[in-house]
């Protein structure tokens, strides 16, 4: 048998498996819950039943996202070997001739295409009924928050995978995985902002000075900014190309702002935030970051799977 139809031969196993299991619908409400909550709260804030249009859903959708995608897909990542590692029926199939690295690599692919199946019904279920209902204005928005959430998704699932992938039991690589989330969606995301906090520009000296003169005076008279100080005062495009690459330090801060640069809608806020940064430096910092954060978490799981003790 070719080693592609070794792949195949796990992943149908995988899917087989997944399908009969309690976790699938776990998954399944999760996926629902968070593609059609931002349509259904911001219509219940105003006292009214109904669905809010796309325009109006990017802010909550991104913060759902970035918040419960990564929990999930760290954990379904984290089972995926753990637990069949602590039963011991994966042994059953490595007796076969299949290479550990078919398995690995059948595993993944068969978690990837069912919950990747799972998410797009959802989210695609979402988004028909709020075109229907409120129109397509804002749909180009939606859709490349969605494909950024499918990728946070798969890159958290590799990271949960290579957390459970070294034999270690499902009890300590679930526990792994929650404290990799907290880690990834608030503690990385504190530090950051600390560091871009500090990295920022001084305000201009002259404000404040005068006391409450300052206030009082013409605002012409307001001696705000030396059009002739800038260069006396931190670079501002080193500045935000270093904020940009330290967003993309972390798979959750490289989905806000692959949601902004890629939004048609959003990338003014983009522009605001990051007023030296230029678009090429940016999508070279998105696309690196993808590339890393998609590959690198597999190659760590793979490795500990090939380490891993199934005695």
């Amino acid at each position: 048998m070719a080693a592609t139809g070794k792949v195949l031969l796990v992943a149908r196993r995988e899917i087989r498996l997944l399908s009969r299991s309690r976790a699938l619908m776990g998954a399944v409400t999760l996926l629902v819950s968070v593609a059609w909550l931002p349509a259904i709260l911001l219509p219940l804030r105003r006292g009214s039943l109904g669905v809010a249009p796309f325009t109006e859903m990017l802010p909550l959708q991104i913060a759902l996202e970035a918040v419960f995608l990564p929990l999930l897909a760290l954990l379904a990542g984290a089972e995926l070997f753990a637990g069949e590692l602590e039963d011991g029926s994966l042994v059953a199939a490595l007796t076969l001739p299949i290479s550990r690295r078919a398995c690995f690599a059948g595993k993944c692919l068969g978690r990837a295409v069912t919950l990747g199946a799972v998410y797009v019904a959802a989210f695609a279920s979402a988004g028909l009924v709020v075109a229907g209902r409120q129109g397509s204005a804002g749909w180009g928005d939606w859709t490349v928050i969605t494909g950024a959430g499918l990728l946070v998704s798969v890159s958290c699932g590799g990271i949960g995978a290579a957390l459970g992938s070294g034999g270690s039991g499902r009890v300590r690589a679930f526990g792994a995985a929650l404290v990799t989330w907290i880690a990834l969606v608030f503690a990385i995301d504190a530090v950051l902002l600390t560091i871009v906090i500090a990295l920022a520009p001084p305000p201009p000296g002259s404000i404040g000075s005068h006391g409450h003169s300052e206030i009082a005076a013409p605002r012409t008279e307001m001696p705000i900014r030396d059009p002739h100080a800038r260069e006396a005062e931190p670079e501002g495009p080193e500045a935000d190309a270093l904020s940009v690459r330290l967003m993309a330090l972390s798979p959750v801060g490289l989905f806000r702002l692959t949601s902004l640069a890629a939004s048609p809608n959003l990338r003014p806020r983009l522009a605001l935030a990051f007023p030296g940064g230029t678009s090429a430096s940016i999508w070279t910092t998105i696309l690196a970051g993808w590339l890393v954060w998609l590959v690198a978490p597999l190659a760590i799981g793979l490795r500990r799977f090939l380490r891993a003790d199934l005695s």
